[in-house]
């Protein structure tokens, strides 16, 4: 029996002319559909971190519930004039990020055709089942492999990261063109690499259900990057590093991306926490 609910559903649709639209909708979802994210790591069975959609929650931090002190046990302890603490934030649901990621995708009419977002969802709902084949549906009607760059933000385990499709639309690499998926991951003690079987089912179902002509064995040899990017220092900031390595890379990531220019910007100096928490202030004068 499928429950009607009212959800925000971010789409990356063709308006005709090859620019990335915003659609809302209202879905009925099946209770099948919803996520059921992991409990605590210490193995107790309280009731999972979901809503309608399988959004996720801030009742559970950021991967590892302790790890904001084992993060600050490692600094040096400093009085408070030598350093002002952090307020912490509060995390980030899917709705939320959904809202901020729509309002900071201001960006030229070349960008904006080049580039195109998933929904935060869609990878949560793609490892389900019953949900697999509705997710690979909406992402062949992005159409992303007309597009330089793709986003995926990634919420698996109550943590965000974000992947990213590099000319997923180029049949061979060039000197100056490389196919690729970049996976920036502001918590790296988490090791992003369990990620990258799922990964790369989810990348070979794309291709499989769109018809295209690669085989399993080239699109198997797509690198998978991992940039070594600025890390978050507490368990709620996840969201907000996503949102901000968004922006950041749509400014200043070339119009071709090259295996050869790699890692580009995308180094532990590409910003610091205070522009982080600029960004985060303006965010939250958004809402």
């Amino acid at each position: 029996m499928k429950t009607r609910a009212r959800t925000r559903k971010v789409l990356a649709a063709d308006n005709g002319d090859n620019q990335v639209g915003v659609v809302k909708q209202d879905t009925e979802v099946s209770p099948r559909c919803r996520i059921e994210l992991v409990y605590s790591r210490r193995g107790k069975k309280s009731e999972p971190v979901i809503d309608v959609t399988g959004s996720v929650t801030n009742s559970l931090p950021c991967y590892l519930s302790d790890m904001s002190r084992k993060v600050q046990s490692k600094r040096k302890r400093k009085s408070d004039d030598e350093e002002e603490l952090c307020k912490p934030r509060q995390k980030l649901d899917s709705g939320l990020f959904g809202e901020y990621l729509e309002k900071i995708w201001s960006f030229s009419e070349e960008k904006r055709r080049r580039c195109t977002f998933f929904d935060s969802l869609w990878f949560s709902l793609y490892r389900r089942d019953s949900c697999k084949d509705k997710v690979l549906t909406w992402i062949k009607k992005a159409h992303i492999f007309s597009k330089a760059y793709v986003f995926v933000p990634i919420v698996c385990w109550g943590h965000w990261s974000l992947l990213i499709f590099c000319h997923f639309g180029e049949s061979a690499q060039t000197n100056t063109r490389s196919r690729c998926m970049l996976l920036l991951d502001s918590l790296a003690m988490a090791n992003p690499r369990r990620l990258e079987p799922e990964i790369r089912r989810f990348v070979l179902d794309i291709y499989q259900a769109s018809d295209r002509p690669e085989t399993k064995k080239i699109i198997s040899r797509i690198p998978l990057l991992i940039p070594k990017v600025p890390q978050q220092r507490d368990g709620n900031e996840c969201g907000n590093f996503v949102l901000y390595f968004i922006k950041l890379f749509l400014s200043l990531a070339p119009d071709d991306f090259s295996m050869e220019g790699y890692p580009y910007f995308m180094k532990k100096d590409w910003f610091t926490h205070e522009d982080l928490d600029k960004f985060c202030e303006g965010l939250d004068s958004m809402g």
